[in-house]
């Protein structure tokens, strides 16, 4: 029984056996030394015989019925469109099977969130309720419609926004900055905006007429800025404010001073200047 060890893959491999070149006793000792191996051979066809003979019938009822579908399978298996389509599956076998695991995934991530939705749907109803009835009026339909129209103008106005957030955060640290090392000349420009306010509020002006007015004054102290004429009254102002008065004057030294250049040259600015004041206010 040395044989019996031997794979029997190994008796296969030899070459064909001649039944005229075999003699009986050497048969034999092949069958008993294979003879384990040819019973269980022998069971295994009687199962499949048996097994064979119950299905033969159902199988040829099935093929039967499913001619049709068989054969319209077959048909679209043939089909260039199928060929094509089992060709791209097989090249993205890899991305399909990522996919799939990827769906697994999110199924079971569903599968766990499912409840949870219902119990916030459930205690949310009455909002969900409200929500849908705001979405549903005309107003809001309105409204969408019409950030569609826009949409160009809304996209701008976000880029905008966002160039002047950027602009504001670089700015914001210097602003405040500027404004701790100002703070008393600010405090002191509010109060006197407050007192303007109040002057405002008090007089009963119109709007317009309070701009017609600050402009005015705006334009004659322009005119009042002239270098001429800050030296002018700044050396008439003069003698007021020094130290030594002047002498006094009677009448004979009025009548003296004018046949002073300078005492008849004021003279004269200041004639001209009621000349025109006055003519200016009676127009």
């Amino acid at each position: 029984m040395a044989q019996k060890d031997q794979p029997v893959e190994n008796e296969f491999e030899r070459a064909p056996i001649e039944i005229d070149d075999v003699d009986a006793p050497e048969l034999a000792r092949t069958l008993e030394d294979y003879d384990e191996e040819l019973a269980e051979l022998l069971e295994m066809l009687v199962v499949v015989e048996e097994l064979s003979t119950e299905l033969a019938p159902g199988l040829r009822g099935t093929v039967h019925e499913s001619r049709e579908p068989i054969a319209a399978l077959r048909t679209a298996l043939e089909h260039e469109d199928t060929l094509v389509l089992v060709q791209r599956v097989g090249e993205n076998a890899d991305t399909l099977i990522e996919l799939l695991e990827a769906l697994e995934v999110v199924d079971s991530l569903v599968g766990d969130l499912i409840p949870e939705l219902k119990l916030v749907i459930r205690d949310n109803r009455e909002t969900f309720a409200r929500i849908r009835m705001a979405l549903e009026r005309e107003e809001t339909i309105i409204l969408l419609e019409r950030l569609g129209e826009n949409e160009e103008t809304l996209i701008e106005l976000l880029d905008l926004l966002e160039v002047t957030y950027d602009l504001a955060e670089g700015l914001i640290p210097e602003a405040v900055t500027v404004v701790q090392q100002n703070r008393k000349p600010i405090t002191e420009f509010r109060m006197m905006i407050a007192g303007m306010t109040s002057a405002y509020s008090d007089a009963d002006i119109e709007p317009h007429q309070l701009g017609q007015n600050l402009g005015n004054m705006l334009v004659l102290g322009s005119r009042l800025g002239d270098e001429k004429l800050i030296n002018s009254v700044e050396a008439g102002l003069g003698a007021f404010t020094e130290d030594e008065s002047p002498k006094n004057v009677g009448l004979i030294g009025m009548l003296a001073a004018l046949f002073d250049d300078d005492v008849r040259q004021g003279l004269g600015i200041l004639v001209e200047f009621l000349r025109r004041m006055g003519a200016s206010y009676s127009s």
